[in-house]
């Protein structure tokens, strides 16, 4: 999870940081925050990033573009990121919303910032996480795949690649089913040596015939005898 704070107050940056932090103390994600004063190169760079940010900018700061013009910038390629604009104008609130850059919220710095600021926040976690991605490539095409999509992943012990079942498509790929794992998150188990599921996509499990059945109807009989007790404790969290 990656958080750009940009605003040209050190000491609200500060505060910002405490929030992000606070929103963290309950949760094992692992998380990193970058600070800047300005619009700069390394921001640049980070924007240009192909991975759903959390962005917190200020409206106006010295010696720099707008928070809007930033964020303008941001939607040039990236539609995933959640961005929260903050100021101390409320009536620069018009101006952020006229600008269409999809803002989650807009928030005032003298108006219970600190707890409006933390139930957004909380707001945005749930947001990217629902958006968390694998990207990788494939006969030459870039490919990005939200891990609320994934079904299933299953090792092809022919051809010695991994199929990726989505909701929607097949997509074959050169890596092995453990380098996958890694980029996985937790809503995911190996159910079998040759396969991991995403366990939100279940629909149901016919343990007698070893059978997982999928929210868009398909199904596999991937099970391992000694999986099943973990199988079932994921599906009945």
């Amino acid at each position: 999870m990656e958080f750009v704070v940009c605003d040209d107050e050190k000491t609200f940056r500060e505060k910002i940081v405490k929030v992000i932090n606070k929103s963290f103390i309950n949760n094992d994600d692992d998380y990193h925050i970058y600070e800047f004063e300005k619009y700069n190169k390394d921001l640049e760079t980070i924007i240009k990033k192909n991975t759903p940010k959390i962005y917190i900018l200020d409206i106006e700061m010295n010696n720099s573009i707008s928070g809007i013009d930033i964020a303008r910038k941001i939607r040039r390629n990236d539609w995933e990121s959640v961005i929260i604009l903050v100021t101390s104008h409320s009536e620069l609130g018009y101006q952020a919303l006229k600008a269409q850059i999809m803002l989650l919220d807009f928030i005032s710095k003298y108006d219970d910032c600190e707890k409006n600021l933390e139930q957004t926040i909380n707001k945005a976690l749930k947001l990217v996480k629902k958006k968390k991605a694998i990207n990788f490539e494939a006969d030459g095409i870039s490919y990005v795949i939200f891990l609320n999509d994934i079904l299933y992943i299953e090792r092809d012990t022919v051809d010695r690649k991994c199929s990726i079942k989505t909701l929607y498509t097949n997509i074959s790929i050169n890596k092995n089913l453990c380098d996958i794992e890694k980029e996985l998150d937790k809503e995911f188990y190996m159910c079998h040596r040759s396969c991991i599921v995403n366990t939100s996509n279940i629909s149901k499990i016919d343990w007698k015939k070893n059978i997982i059945y999928f929210k868009n109807g398909s199904s596999i009989d991937l099970i391992s005898r000694n999986k099943r007790k973990g199988l079932k404790e994921y599906v009945s969290n």
